[in-house]
C-alpha cells in the first residue's frame, strides 16, 4: 500500500515543517503519484496558512522516531 507525505512549511515561518500523510485509497506507486498532486492541492485550501514544500509517495511503513 502506498502512502501520500506532503512536508508542508508555516508561510509565515518557513523553517517551521512538518510531514502530513493524508487519508488516500489503496492504490499503486503511479495511482499515487497521479492522485497525489491533487490530494495535496486539496490539502493546501483546506489549510491556508501552509504551503507546500514537497511531497512524495512511499511505502506505507511505521514512523521512525527521531533520536
Amino acid at each position: 500500500m502506498m502512502s501520500l507525505v506532503i512536508v508542508a512549511c508555516l508561510a509565515v515561518w518557513q523553517s517551521h515543517c512538518q510531514e502530513v500523510r493524508p487519508e488516500m485509497p489503496d492504490t499503486t506507486l503511479i495511482g499515487c503519484t497521479v492522485l497525489g498532486q491533487q490530494v495535496a492541492q486539496e490539502w493546501l485550501a483546506d489549510h491556508p496558512k501552509w504551503m507546500l514544500s514537497r511531497w512524495r509517495c512511499e511505502w506505507n511503513k511505521p514512523r521512525e522516531r527521531a533520536a
